[in-house]
């Protein structure tokens, strides 16, 4: 019993490092919480919610949201300044599977890393207020002197109305939606209420149970996937699917990404539609 003992708290000190070093590498990031119209009691600087790959440049290296490492080319590396910073990795508006084939890619193809831009939207390390950090960021993208690393416009606006126009505007032009950020607020790791994502219909995940053969033009194709909702509802999805990805639908047990808009009275997402499946970062 004793030895038992002995083994499993050699075990415990032996494992600590790693796992020390790998709570210090998860990037601590803002994540936006959904904007209600209750909210609208001041201004908000808004910018394009990016349909990218979000990434944390820690002065040396691209991390994904959960610590991966980003095996990015050296020349997209080289000009980045040596400051902290929180951005996409994005190609354009509906490009979001081919950027991953190529961000999430251990051996960096050089050409097709050609299309990719780092957009940055923040200073994750500035303790200045949310406006003096994008004065910062502007200089240090603006003295990077790079092409491929891009500051996220942010323009002030005052009104409810305004803002839904400009919502409609960006999802018309196939835009994902807005990001809503609190005037003279400081960059804040986890939910805030000083960050909001605003979208005309929103999205979650569902596990992939089960396939239903398509007919008419999608026979010998799969028509319609079951999906399993995380409260254990089930319902199908027939729509947002390419040919090519009804010929080699997600797997069973895959997780996967839908839009919506609202629920019906059983509490099923209404209008739902295939977005993605999730990449393994």
């Amino acid at each position: 019993m004793q030895n038992s003992f002995i083994l499993i708290l050699l075990l415990a000190v032996l494992l600590m490092p790693s796992l020390l070093y790998a709570k210090q590498a998860f990037p601590q990031l803002a994540l936006a919480k959904n904007f209600k119209d209750s909210l609208m009691t001041h201004p908000f600087w808004v910018s394009e919610k990016l349909d990218g790959i979000r990434c944390y440049w820690n002065g040396q290296e691209l991390l994904s949201r959960s610590g991966r490492l980003i095996h990015a080319p050296t020349w997209f590396l080289k000009n980045i300044p040596n400051t902290a910073m929180d951005g996409e990795l994005w190609i354009k508006r509906g490009s979001y599977q081919p950027l991953s084939r190529i961000v999430l890619d251990k051996k960096p193809d050089e050409k097709l890393w050609r299309q990719v831009s780092f957009q940055v939207f923040d200073l994750p390390q500035s303790p200045a207020p949310f406006e003096i950090r994008q004065q910062q960021l502007q200089t240090l993208i603006s003295n990077s002197g790079a092409a491929h690393i891009a500051w996220v416009e942010q323009k002030e606006m005052h009104s409810l109305p305004n803002i839904k126009a400009r919502l409609e505007e960006v999802s018309k032009s196939g835009g994902e939606g807005l990001m809503l950020r609190v005037p003279s607020s400081l960059y804040e790791a986890g939910r805030s209420s000083d960050l909001l994502k605003m979208k005309l219909r929103q999205d979650a995940e569902a596990i992939v149970i089960a396939y239903q053969a398509g007919r008419g033009k999608y026979e010998n194709m799969m028509g319609a996937i079951w999906v399993e909702m995380s409260n254990g509802q089930l319902f199908k999805i027939g729509t947002g699917f390419t040919n090519l990805e009804r010929e080699t639908p997600p797997p069973i047990g895959s997780e996967i990404t839908y839009s919506y808009q609202g629920y019906t009275e059983k509490g099923l997402p209404r209008f739902a539609s295939y977005l993605r499946a999730k990449q393994v970062e």
